[in-house]
């Protein structure tokens, strides 16, 4: 009984000395449930609309909120300059824990020291000399992903772009050593890994919990990926590269470069969210078509009469294909943010002293679609990056991150896109699926680590002749 009356104690407690005076975040606006307990939001981030009730909560309690006992979300430049853009900006928070995993990637790294020795290798990897390496692969990869979408819709066939898409993007991986668009990944790796993603997102931001998941029995089914990943990184050691690939730089500096490392390096190198964010590309370009008439007449002296070009290193040059690259990434990067602790004595933002420990954060898609920011930010207006000349509007984009723990992936990562978009735009003519429903499609869509779709994205692909 005495346990009883304690647990009933305490249960009554918390939640009023939460909504009292006495809490540190007292004054701070936020529905009354979220300051009492973190469960509503992790009910949104089951879900996978998390990043829409931000928007909505923000909306409504103006540009701070607080969204858990701990957590306050910001939307602003000047937030996100505090949290993530100085160099005394705070540390990652405990979602970026993930043990469990075999080695530790550089996302996350927490240790700011250590994260700046291993991004100064990567930094190599990506340099501008690197990325001409990943061209000539990279463009056999999109023929040959072109070649099995005109192979799997010829006879009047159609295929799921929701499916097709992730498969390239995971054997863009470690020098292209899987081969799930040849095998149409019978295993359903990528479908899986984006589950997993998705557990690890809900549970990382309650520990004892996720850890308590990583020994369900059969919970492994949801970490195909990184048998994938161990299968790719024994390949990579084994086969060595056929191009100067990120591997090669790692491998010259690092003489202990483990299995542990390399798997890694596959597990978490924008894989999946290359395939979500190449799906909402071209769900993107299938439904506002008078964009690909834009874009054919801005290519047309791009390619030669055999499909070929000189110039997909200088595609950022081009102004429609960057601002509807830009536009993708932003109505197309769903993430619900990239959560901070605040350091030691506290902070000011917005003009907030926060004290130590609090978890803050600038949701990203809440962020990509506030109105002061972006006008009618809810329409796909590839125009608004142009209007204002050299690409302003960029400053306001979060699609990489912000600040020292930005993606250092972000420059192939648009090197891809640039290429697959161009060469798909000038070659090929893609047709919904009679009766497709793009708002169903949209509203379909869900995100918590990783973008997971509910509906399937059917299309026919044909061949286009380049001179019509």
């Amino acid at each position: 009984y005495l346990l009883i009356l304690f647990l009933g104690a305490v249960l009554i407690a918390v939640p009023l000395y939460r909504l009292s005076p006495l809490h540190r975040l007292h004054g701070v606006p936020g529905p009354k449930l979220n300051k009492i307990t973190e469960l509503t939001m992790l009910y949104y981030a089951v879900l996978g609309l998390r990043h829409n009730k931000l928007r909505a909560l923000h909306d409504r309690y103006g540009r701070v909120v607080q969204i858990g006992p701990n957590t306050l979300s910001f939307i602003s430049p000047t937030a996100i300059s505090s949290i993530y853009g100085s160099a005394n900006a705070p540390d990652k928070s405990t979602a970026y824990d993930m043990q469990h995993l075999k080695g530790d990637g550089l996302f996350f790294l927490k240790d700011k020291a250590s994260h700046s020795r291993r991004r100064r290798i990567w930094n190599r990897s990506f340099s501008e000399e690197a990325l001409l390496g990943y061209q000539d692969p990279l463009v056999r990869e999109i023929e040959h992903l072109f070649d099995l979408l005109l192979k799997k819709t010829s006879n009047n066939g159609k295929v799921d772009l929701v499916k097709i898409l992730p498969q390239y993007s995971y054997d863009s991986m470690v020098g292209f050593q899987t081969s799930l668009l040849d095998s149409d990944d019978p295993a359903n790796i990528a479908a899986e890994g984006t589950k997993f993603f998705r557990l690890s997102e809900l549970f990382t931001h309650i520990q004892p919990l996720f850890h308590c998941l990583m020994l369900i029995p059969g919970i492994s089914r949801f970490m195909p990926f990184e048998k994938l990943s161990i299968l790719a990184a024994e390949r990579r050691l084994k086969n060595g590269a056929t191009f100067r690939d990120g591997i090669s730089y790692w491998v010259r500096i690092d003489v202990d470069f483990t299995i542990n490392k390399l798997t890694l390096y596959v597990q978490f190198d924008g894989a999946d969210t290359l395939g979500s964010t190449t799906t909402m590309m071209f769900y993107f370009l299938i439904t506002n078509p008078k964009w690909i008439t834009v874009l054919r007449e801005e290519l047309r002296d791009v390619f030669d009469e055999q499909g070929r070009s000189q110039q997909l290193n200088s595609l950022d040059q081009i102004p429609i294909l960057e601002a509807f690259v830009q536009e993708t990434l932003r109505l197309g990067t769903l993430l619900p943010g990239l959560p901070r602790v605040v350091p030691n004595g506290g902070m000011i933002i917005d003009g907030h002293h926060i004290p130590s420990g609090t978890v803050v954060n600038v949701p990203v898609w809440a962020y990509h679609v506030d109105p002061d920011y972006f006008p009618n930010p809810r329409a796909f207006d590839p125009n608004r990056w142009i209007e204002h000349g050299n690409f302003s509007m960029k400053v306001h984009s979060m699609a990489f991150g912000v600040g020292m723990y930005n993606c250092v992936g972000s420059k192939l990562a648009l090197t891809q896109l640039r290429i697959l978009l161009a060469m798909a735009v000038h070659r090929l003519e893609f047709t919904p699926e009679p009766g497709f429903d793009s708002e169903k499609f949209w509203n379909g869509m869900r995100n918590t680590r990783t973008a997971d779709f509910m509906e399937p994205l059917w299309v026919r692909v044909t061949h286009r002749n380049p001179s019509d």
